[in-house]
């Protein structure tokens, strides 16, 4: 937890010295605050300073925090590998962008992850004046509440320039509480392309805590973030194998587990026929093997239910891994990670089976290809 005033990291210092200018002048005429939001029902009353690490609500916690989407290429992807692990964050999103792809503003709330307001275009806050901060806050909230029907409780201002009261003051007063970070990743320096190096850089820095409670900064928008996507495993079996309870920057966990092998999580726009048209069996097979599940209306699926896959196909290619492998047919939209989360098995796991259909770069594949899904 950092109180008012504290150090800035590499990406703020440009704007030090503005920083502190603006909250001279607006702490001498008080905040100027825009109309009334929403607030979220469950949001807790906001802790007045800004938390750079979270509360030490168990031994060992951490937050996975993403900032600048939703992004539709990469927002699904990060999505996909955190539920394929059952592990929940927080993403800051940008409010002009939760108005343009609100369904992925709700594909976040529907899958348990909080969600923090980020301003409505990315400006420098110290730059603005007091009315221009409220408008980029409150334009923001609203567009989450469109969204999902609730407010935020989180608020984190662009390039970590939000210490100040004259920034921090009008969050608090909006019921949100105000988040920094204790790791930045510095993914936002990612090349434009897929790059290993660079992915085992991000690692690198994710995995390096320096406390028990740490906040990780990633970025799911702003451009190419598949390398993120990418890192984004390695980082979360990091903090699992050493016993860190994954929760939101109020250190509020909540983290899941997997699942046996042979199951489909059901993902958003899937149907029976689109599943089955993945795993070479018709959709009448799934739907009379998860009757329970389902219902008596074989059109209606929900996204996030755990589906049994009858009469896969067995291994063309010879994949790896111990248990029984099914093949999967590459459908539009898919990436390996959206695969993965719906198969409870590693990207990686799948692009290592699938090595020589694939190519060298696991961010390309085919609609139509083949690939071997390896046993749990």
């Amino acid at each position: 937890m950092r109180a008012i005033g504290g150090t800035t990291d590499g990406r703020r210092q440009g704007a030090r010295l503005a920083t502190v200018l603006a909250a001279v002048v607006t702490l001498s005429t008080g905040p100027v605050l825009g109309g009334q939001v929403a607030r979220a029902a469950d949001c807790p009353d906001p802790v007045r300073a800004v938390l750079d690490t979270t509360p030490a609500t168990a031994e060992r916690t951490v937050a996975l925090t993403f900032d600048d989407g939703p992004w539709p290429e990469n927002t699904p992807a990060v999505l996909d590998v955190l539920r394929s692990h059952g592990v929940r964050a927080t993403f800051f999103v940008r409010g002009d962008q939760a108005a343009r792809h609100p369904d992925l503003v709700r594909r976040i709330a529907a899958e348990g992850h909080a969600i923090g307001n980020h301003t409505w275009s990315h400006p420098d806050l110290s730059r603005l004046s007091a009315a221009g901060r409220a408008t980029e806050i409150d334009r923001t909230t609203r567009a989450i509440v469109d969204a999902t029907g609730t407010g935020p409780c989180f608020f984190r201002g662009p390039y970590g320039i939000h210490h100040s009261a004259a920034i921090a003051g009008p969050a608090w007063e909006r019921g949100m509480t105000v988040v920094d970070w204790s790791i930045d990743t510095r993914d936002w320096s990612t090349p434009s392309g897929w790059s290993p190096s660079f992915q085992q850089q991000i690692v690198a820095r994710a995995t390096s805590p320096g406390s028990a409670h740490p906040i990780v900064l990633m970025h799911d928008g702003g451009g190419y973030r598949q390398n993120t996507v990418a890192a984004l495993d390695d980082i979360i079996a990091f903090y699992a194998s050493r016993g860190y309870t994954f929760t939101d920057p109020l250190g509020r966990g909540s983290s899941g587990g997997g699942g046996s092998g042979g199951a489909y999580v059901v993902r958003p726009g899937d149907t029976l026929a689109s599943i089955a048209a993945g795993h070479d069996t018709s959709w009448r097979d799934i739907y009379a093997a998860n009757r329970a599940t389902i219902g008596p209306d074989p059109g209606l699926i929900r996204v996030g239910q755990r589906l049994a896959i009858p009469g896969a196909g067995g291994d063309p290619g010879g994949g790896a891994g111990g248990g029984a492998s099914t093949a999967y047919v590459v459908r539009p939209g898919d990436t390996l990670a959206s695969i993965a989360a719906g198969h409870d098995v590693s990207w990686r796991e799948i692009y290592a089976a699938n090595r020589a259909t694939i190519g060298p770069d696991p961010g390309l594949i085919r609609v139509g290809q083949r690939l071997t899904i390896p046993g749990g």
